[in-house]
């Protein structure tokens, strides 16, 4: 179910961008980043955490029935309501807040989402690369696409915890792409690829690169 939600949330940003972007054809390539971004992290994060607690007590066929005819807008806001509940009874626990962050990049409420990956963060037994990497995203996004020092501090963290982080790579990669710096793209996205991690999408990357080599020569 997790990785449901965080598969619909790559899917709404990729259309999102790509209908406002149509005319510019490097923003192309940005929703790309993005669902690898959000894609990329989610695997290894989500096997540290382990499964969401406040799924547990729902059946597949249970959860199908309560979703009955209503839009994904209509369930990711749902499922916000349930995990703003399990908050209220413990508000301690670093995998429920991450779970609200990933609801509310949904529905493209980056400064909601940045806050919750914050008390992620701080919550956790142990710094978590991914969830720093995931606030920088947040933070990236509510900031209009602009790379600021705090957003650069929580990639460094990130990176300085795995320095192969996907989320933080591919964040890096479709910010250099956006301002024209082809080469340092290609060669951060061709440091994604040669960490040969499982739950990289290498396809939608080898594309992206190429994409950038045509715009280098």
């Amino acid at each position: 179910m997790f990785a449901g939600v965080v598969l619909l949330i790559a899917v709404s940003l990729m259309l999102i961008w790509w209908k406002q972007s149509r005319s510019s054809d490097k923003r192309l390539w940005i929703p790309i980043a993005i669902s690898l971004v959000l894609i990329g992290g989610s695997g290894s994060l989500y096997a540290m955490l382990g499964s969401p607690t406040y799924h547990a007590e729902l059946s597949v066929d249970i959860a199908n029935d309560e979703f009955a005819g209503m839009t994904a807008k209509e369930i990711n806001q749902r499922r916000i309501e349930e995990i703003q509940n399990t908050l209220r009874e413990d508000k301690q626990n670093s995998e429920t807040w991450y779970l609200l962050g990933n609801a509310y990049m949904y529905v493209s409420e980056f400064d909601k989402a940045a806050i919750a990956f914050g008390y992620s963060a701080r919550l956790a037994d142990s710094p978590q690369a991914n969830v720093f990497s995931a606030q920088a995203t947040a933070e990236y996004y509510q900031n209009g696409q602009k790379l600021t020092e705090n957003i650069q501090q929580l990639l460094d963290y990130a990176l300085q915890l795995d320095n192969d982080n996907l989320p933080a790579l591919m964040l890096l990669a479709s910010d250099y792409f956006l301002n024209a710096r082809y080469q340092k793209a290609i060669d951060t996205w061709q440091q994604a690829l040669d960490s040969e991690r499982s739950d990289l999408d290498r396809v939608a990357l080898i594309s992206a690169i190429n994409r950038a080599k045509i715009l280098v020569r």
